[in-house]
């Protein structure tokens, strides 16, 4: 992705750094009809597909609608400043429209494909966020929601987990002045990733002389 039309990854909204799932375990007493918060970030995060919804404040207000489907493919749109561009990502391959008005929908647009330089799974946000559950060392909870504080490298970030059935549903981040809300829906029923039916490849770089893509 052009540095100007590439997904804005939630590591530039928080400040935070993914380190890893290693840490203490939540043992929490679980509602009787909704998983306990571990089970339920485990369930989301093995599911084979998911659809969420980002909507955040910082460091631009930015929302992203994108469909998850494991193991490595990623569909949706980001929308920021008004502007709009959709992305498809398979394998180690993106597909990537022009940026276009908020109102012009996909089937008519014809995308760019290249190379990614990181594995799809860095542009799901719900990948990104979901890990912190299992480093908090104290949970509050409160029904449905669990809510816990991680620092890092200086940056305190606030998190509120919503879980509804065997997932989670809901993650709510507040880091300084940065406000993320997530929302993930239709584990498990997210319609499929598919290439688009337009494409075009990206043109040769001039610095190398190759061909991305």
């Amino acid at each position: 992705m052009s540095d100007s039309q590439r997904l804005i990854p939630w590591l530039t909204l928080v400040l935070l750094t993914v380190v890893g799932v290693a840490g203490a375990a939540i043992g929490i007493q679980q509602a009787p009809s909704n998983a306990g918060l571990t089970v339920a970030v485990d369930n989301t995060l093995k599911a084979p597909n998911y659809t969420s919804l980002l909507q955040a404040t910082a460091p631009q207000p930015q929302t992203q609608l994108l469909v998850w489907q494991a193991p490595d493919k990623l569909s949706g749109y980001v929308d920021t400043q008004g502007k709009r561009f959709y992305v498809r990502v398979v394998g180690s391959e993106e597909y990537q429209s022009s940026v276009v008005a908020t109102s012009t929908g996909p089937g008519n647009l014809t995308f760019t494909k290249g190379a990614l330089s990181q594995p799809a799974s860095a542009y799901d946000p719900v990948q990104g966020y979901l890990p912190y559950a299992k480093r908090a060392t104290h949970v509050t909870q409160n029904g449905d929601q669990y809510s816990f504080v991680i620092t890092q490298d200086g940056q305190t970030a606030h998190f509120v987990f919503t879980v509804t059935g065997q997932y989670v549903s809901h993650v709510q981040l507040t880091a300084a002045s940065t406000r993320v809300d997530l929302t993930i829906s239709d584990v498990g029923t997210s319609p499929s990733v598919t290439l688009p039916s337009k494409v075009t490849t990206a043109a040769p770089s001039t610095s190398t002389g190759g061909t991305a893509g």
